[in-house]
């Protein structure tokens, strides 16, 4: 429950056990937990640094006793008292929203960037000087050039894969095509949506591929549709700023370089499956995209720039604000937000 604020399932249990008993020492609250004294100094050490236990002076005789002190040395928790959770976790809640503040502002940025770069190749007619950038409108052209990147893709795969449904059908994965890549030792790497989100026919896709050996990871919300090919080429959807599906082919070096860092930097913020099942408590209920339309909500965003963010229709958007509502028992934004906080939420 508390992994995102930097506590292991070791030291959340044995942070838990300190609230209820902040007297015990090391070896009772090894005995409680069934652990090892050395696992249990390793997770006090780690509430130490996260400031979640502070150093008090010990006022009592140094009586030798082995919950006062370890063989090396180390002080037991009868030197080590906690920090207020009140305090210590709103803390850690702050310094971890700050950072996913700056993570979205740096996915921004780099956005924003790829389409100075596509701006500037399309004024200066670059597109057909020189087949750096090549445009396909229509789901029947997306559909081709898509199969075709992914056929001649040689070394790797990584694609974007918020939706497949509606305008943006043409970007349904090609299942069967991705295990005959994955099968001729091609490395397939595919970020989605939270599995959640998901209709049942993408859950059993991704299964699907996971099985054949792609590997597979979620985020809260992706910017676009995308595939990038042996780092040589890749196509990016325009659907979202145009009327009719499209797609915009880059062969550019640097262009390149920047979709790489994008897909890398939403990479290592992803969640495999693996951890995502590993995951325990209230916080756990609720998916990555619920909890990021929940934070995109308390900073203020409309509907339709939330979905944007989310990768969604706006309708979905309000079915889901719908749902939380409905779990949450709130009947205004407000109280949806408020109650939100309150379960760790945000």
């Amino acid at each position: 429950m508390l992994r995102v604020l930097g506590l292991d399932a070791g030291t959340e249990s044995v942070y838990r056990l300190m609230l209820e008993h902040p007297s015990w020492g090391v070896d009772a609250l090894a005995e409680a937990l069934g652990a090892a004294r050395a696992d249990v100094l390793t997770a006090l050490d780690r509430l130490a640094d996260l400031a979640l236990l502070r150093a008090a002076a010990d006022t009592e005789p140094d009586t030798g006793s082995d919950d006062d002190a370890g063989s090396d040395g180390t002080r037991g928790p009868t030197t080590l008292r906690l920090v207020p959770p009140q305090t210590g976790l709103a803390a850690l809640l702050a310094r971890r929203e700050e950072e996913l503040r700056r993570t979205q502002l740096e996915v921004d940025a780099t956005r924003a960037a790829v389409a100075d770069l596509l701006a500037d190749y399309t004024a200066q007619g670059g597109e057909s000087a020189t087949g750096a950038v090549e445009r396909f409108t229509g789901p029947d052209a997306v559909r081709r050039c898509l199969e075709h990147l992914t056929l001649h893709a040689a070394a790797d795969l990584r694609v974007f894969a918020p939706t497949g449904t509606g305008e943006n059908a043409a970007w349904e994965l090609d299942v069967p095509l991705y295990e005959d890549r994955i099968a001729q030792g091609v490395r397939v790497r595919v970020l989605h949506l939270d599995s959640t989100a998901g209709s049942p026919e993408r859950r059993r896709a991704m299964r699907r591929l996971a099985q054949a050996g792609a590997e597979i990871r979620t985020v809260p919300s992706l910017p676009l549709h995308m595939s990038i090919a042996d780092g040589e080429s890749a196509l990016l959807s325009t659907s979202a700023h145009t009327t009719r599906p499209g797609a915009v082919l880059i062969r550019e070096p640097s262009a390149l370089v920047g979709l790489h860092a994008l897909f890398s930097h939403l990479w290592d913020e992803g969640t495999s499956p693996a951890a995502a099942a590993n995951e325990a408590g209230e916080a756990a209920d609720y998916s990555a995209q619920e909890r990021a339309l929940l934070r995109f909500l308390a900073d203020g965003l409309t509907d339709e720039a939330v979905a944007r963010k989310l990768g969604i229709s706006l309708r979905s958007e309000r079915r889901m604000i719908s749902g939380l509502s409905e779990r949450f028992g709130a009947h205004s934004r407000f109280q949806l937000g408020l109650q939100a906080a309150q379960r760790g939420l945000l």
